[in-house]
């Protein structure tokens, strides 16, 4: 007896199991990820069987990455995957979504970042962040970073040797550094600023041949690949860039130096930050005053003092950015060595032209001009204003005489005025 009831339990559990599994609302398998494995790597390849191997796996990428590939081992019937891409700032850069579907669990998934010479990516460095979301569900959130890539190392000195007429001598020491073994035959750069380059090597001092087009383009041939570390030297004069701010004998000076991304010719060297050192030595006795910059540090500079003063200071220039400075200096040079001219002119003939008096009036020319034009301007009002009263009172006022003698005036007023702007124009009688 007991036996039946439990038997017909049974059933009846099977039976509502089954009806519930019937009438219960599907789960969706789409979104029904696990999860197993997940994160970064440099490369990938697949296998004949078309297995995935994954090669380098790492957080940190630099900028010469070629890309960011971030995987995810997981369990899934079928998905639509979106990876989410942030720069270190928040921003999202770039999203992609997939429709993945899995046969053999588990399997595996990869995702791209394009970093080297993709300005979007490549130039923001630090740390970011990327989200994997299955139909719009984020499942987790991995982090990497983009470190940049020194390639070349900048050393500027600037010789201010006169402060006027100006006169500038310029050194610049260039270090090579390359990522990736990579070696350089030749290297160019518009100078637009300097004028004689000449170019020779840092330790042997041997001479570099250097071809310059357009007055402006400077390609040095290195004569041969070079390593790592090479230094050359790169000479001019400067054509411009140092001005007189109050003239020359004020002995306030301005040498500004501005530096553009397009002056870089491989346009990949733009996306790379450079480190630049600025020595300016400034004339004997001169003193500076300040120093400034646009998008570059000066704040943390060092003045030397002796015979000379130098300013030096250095800075990290961000790829593709515009930069400059501006030092002020102040050089008495030039004004201590040509004092301005002491000669006392004679009073000119357009001051001994109005002092002169004359016979008939007691007057002189230039107090003639001033009465002629008072005069005439009192007469002409004289004869408006007397028109009303004789035609009321019936007195007889000859208004024509009255406008007669202002013209005289006017006439002699214009004269007088018309040779003291003649007299004006002649030169002075120096000692």
């Amino acid at each position: 007896m007991c036996e039946d009831i439990k038997t017909r339990l049974l059933s009846i559990i099977a039976l509502l199991v089954v009806a519930g599994a019937i009438t219960a609302p599907p789960v969706r398998a789409s979104a029904a990820v696990l999860v197993y494995d997940y994160g970064f790597v440099k490369q990938a390849s697949w296998t004949q069987r078309g297995h995935i191997v994954l090669s380098n796996k790492t957080s940190v990428f630099t900028q010469d990455d070629r890309f960011v590939i971030a995987y995810v081992s997981a369990a899934l019937y079928a998905a639509n995957l979106t990876s989410q891409w942030y720069d270190p700032t928040g921003q999202m850069v770039y999203n992609h979504t997939i429709q993945a579907e899995c046969e053999t669990t588990p399997c595996t998934f990869l995702f791209y970042l394009s970093v080297a010479n993709d300005s979007a990516t490549a130039t923001r460095f630090g740390l970011w962040r990327m989200d994997l979301l299955a139909e719009g569900f984020k499942l987790y959130s991995d982090y990497f970073s983009i470190t940049p890539v020194i390639i070349e190392d900048n050393y500027w000195s600037f010789n201010v040797t006169q402060s006027t007429p100006p006169r500038v001598q310029g050194d610049l020491t260039v270090t090579l550094i390359h990522p990736d073994n990579r070696t350089w035959s030749h290297y160019s750069r518009y100078m637009p600023y300097a004028a004689n380059v000449t170019a020779h090597e840092s330790t042997t001092n041997r001479t570099l041949p250097v071809i310059t087009y357009n007055d402006s383009l400077v390609v040095v041939d290195l004569g041969g690949p070079r390593s790592d570390g090479y230094t050359f030297v790169l000479s001019f004069d400067l054509k411009f860039g140092l001005g007189a701010l109050n003239g020359w004998y004020g002995g306030s000076f301005a040498f500004a130096w501005q530096d553009q991304p397009w002056e870089h010719v491989t346009w990949q060297r733009t996306l790379h930050p450079t480190p630049q050192t600025f020595n300016i030595t400034l004339p004997k006795a001169a003193t500076l005053v300040d120093i400034g910059g646009s998008y570059v540090m000066t704040l943390d500079y060092n003045v030397t003092g002796g015979d000379r003063t130098s300013v030096c200071f250095t800075t990290m220039v961000p790829p593709e950015q515009s930069f400059g400075w501006t030092i002020i200096y102040r050089d008495l040079t030039f004004r201590n060595s040509h004092p301005l001219p002491s000669s006392t002119p004679y009073p000119g003939l357009n001051w001994l032209a109005l002092s002169q008096p004359i016979p008939v009036l007691p007057l002189t020319v230039g107090a003639l001009s001033l009465w002629t034009a008072i005069m005439s301007a009192f007469l002409l009002t004289a004869s408006e204003l007397l028109s009303p009263i004789y035609a009321r009172t019936e007195l007889l006022v000859n208004r024509r005489r009255l406008r007669i003698a202002a013209v005289i005036l006017l006439v002699i007023f214009i004269a007088v005025t018309a040779y003291q702007l003649v007299v004006s124009f002649q030169p002075l009688v120096s000692k």
